[in-house]
């Protein structure tokens, strides 16, 4: 194998790995074009698309690193950074750096009984919203075994859309026989939350991301898969409330949330992030880290709300702070910074809200034209009132990383040095595709 034909190979198998387990398409493109500064002097070429990443080293003709879909996997992201890097400074050759990324995903371990700390995430994310003692058991029984099915259903190749249905399904129809037995006086969040543990946040985040960084093709590519898995969750949710709760009073009865202390809202929301790490297999040893920036978020919405701030404003407050803890430990652990935002900003979904609207949606449908306006303006309210809240968490836990990720640790000057270069005619074709 020739030299240019061995860095293609490496810059090409790092750039799927990146993609597929869900790195943002701006870090993808500076993450390569500095690893092959450091193996050669051509030039080099980096588009980034929903089906893979395509690289060109010198005058060759663009070879594509194809991706069937993108997933978490934040211990894999880090691996390849790692890997990379010690390319970059000298302490790896070409070749030992190609056999380490195709080993990367068979050699890193996920956590053991992951699934039982999904179970005690979703129960502590009930806690933190209100939830009574029966609906905190209730959802996270109903999110362990979603996600169990989910696991199962994905090892035997299943549509990807049929996941998220069939979680949701489950969820919703363990919380609906909840409700009928009458276990719990907060039928909205036990029949809610086990479809929030579905909500694809990194796709979210890096969609916003690549916006930033005028990736705009991908950003597009990102919020559709996004909201396809956001309607299969809905559509799963409201299939179970069906079959289980066909009358619609219990159904629509979303209950009234609780308040806790600061102490305790802190403690859960650190359960709670911890577990969504999990889920995304970020290594243990960064665990507290995105604990602490969810710890951090949550605190300072709980003390925003106690000053009297509007609940929009303190919800991007937090946010913010979550991606400003989320970028320093993207950059000094170099971690993705998605999935770590994410699992701090989960908190601050308004599950109720959106659960509200869904039912409400689902009562307009029955009644049709006899539908009464006070229902359809109580639905749009909730909707925009839960969509609001969630562009807050979104903007703000996105704002800390858009600007602190831009560049690996140290390749700024490397960086700067071989996009100077003159731009041949495919390196226009490839920048106008908006992917960096």
């Amino acid at each position: 194998m020739s030299d240019r034909r061995l860095h293609t190979e490496v810059l090409l198998q790092a750039g799927r790995l990146l993609l597929e387990y869900d790195e943002s398409s701006g870090v993808i493109h500076s993450t390569l074009t500095a690893a092959a500064a450091a193996l050669t002097h051509e030039p080099c070429h980096v588009a980034v698309s929903y089906h893979g990443v395509v690289v060109s080293l010198g005058g060759d003709s663009p070879v594509l690193g194809p991706v069937r879909e993108l997933r978490y996997n934040t211990a894999v992201q880090a691996r390849v950074h790692q890997i990379l890097g010690r390319l970059r400074r000298g302490d790896l050759s070409p070749e030992s750096a190609l056999t380490l990324l195709r080993r990367v995903e068979a050699d890193t371990p996920r956590h053991p009984r992951w699934l039982a700390v999904v179970a005690l995430a979703a129960a502590g994310l009930a806690a933190l919203s209100g939830a009574d003692g029966g609906a905190v058991a209730v959802a996270g029984l109903a999110a362990g075994l979603g996600l169990f099915a989910r696991q199962e259903l994905a090892r035997r190749h299943v549509g990807l859309l049929v996941l998220p249905l069939t979680a949701a399904f489950i969820g919703a129809v363990l919380g609906g026989l909840a409700v009928r037995l009458g276990w719990t006086r907060s039928p909205g969040l036990v029949l809610i939350v086990p479809a929030l543990m579905l909500v694809p946040g990194p796709h979210l985040i890096n969609a916003l991301l690549d916006l930033i960084d005028n990736c705009l093709p991908m950003c597009l590519a990102r919020l559709g898969l996004a909201v396809g898995i956001l309607l299969a969750s809905s559509l799963g949710v409201v299939v179970g409330v069906e079959l289980t709760l066909p009358d619609a009073a219990s159904a629509e009865q979303a209950g009234t949330p609780g308040r806790l202390g600061l102490a305790s809202d802190v403690v859960l929301a650190g359960l709670v992030t911890c577990g969504y790490a999990v889920v995304y297999n970020t290594p243990r040893r960064l665990l507290w880290m995105a604990a602490e920036g969810g710890m951090a978020g949550h605190g300072l919405r709980f003390l925003a709300l106690d000053a009297g701030f509007r609940l929009e404003a303190a919800t991007f407050a937090g946010g913010l702070t979550v991606g400003a803890v989320s970028a320093w430990t993207a950059r000094s652990e170099r971690m993705p910074v998605a999935a770590v935002s994410f699992a701090g900003a989960v908190t601050m979904i308004p599950g109720l809200h959106l659960y509200r609207a869904l039912i409400g949606a689902r009562h307009l449908a029955r009644l049709g034209e006899l539908a009464d306006p006070g229902a359809v303006a109580g639905t749009l309210g909730n909707a925009l009132q839960g969509g609001s809240w969630s562009a807050g968490w979104r903007w703000g836990s996105s704002s800390g990383p858009g600007r602190c990720r831009r560049w690996p640790v140290g390749l700024t000057t490397r960086r700067r040095r071989v996009t100077g270069r003159k731009t041949t005619p495919l390196a226009r074709h490839f920048h106008g595709t908006g992917t960096g």
